[in-house]
């Protein structure tokens, strides 16, 4: 089947991208969800469980994987349809975390 030279063909470019964090203690866990979302205050959030970030063309989830005495396990998740915002936004949350692990 021949395709004119008109016709576009859309090729997705999703991103799913995640990284495991650890912080000593559930204060500096909740530091972290504070300062991501300020970070992305222009943006629909959703902090029942966790905290998620709507953007456009996709979101960032931060979700508590296991807590203990010593270490608070956390993930970030980002999902988005173009791979370039789904890095910016992974990136800029990773600078968050970044900041937060400076105060220890």
């Amino acid at each position: 089947m021949m395709r004119s030279k008109k016709e576009i063909r859309e090729v997705k470019k999703d991103l799913e991208a995640s990284k495991i964090g650890v912080l000593p203690s559930m204060d500096m866990y909740n530091k972290f969800l504070n300062w991501v979302s300020g970070e992305f205050e222009l943006f629909l959030q959703d902090d029942s469980h966790g905290l998620k970030v709507y953007f456009p063309s996709g979101y960032l989830e931060v979700r508590l994987l296991q807590s203990n005495r010593r270490d608070i396990y956390f993930e970030i998740f980002v999902n988005s349809k173009n791979s370039t915002t789904g890095k910016r936004i992974h990136n800029q949350a990773i600078e968050v975390l970044n900041q937060v692990y400076k105060l220890e």
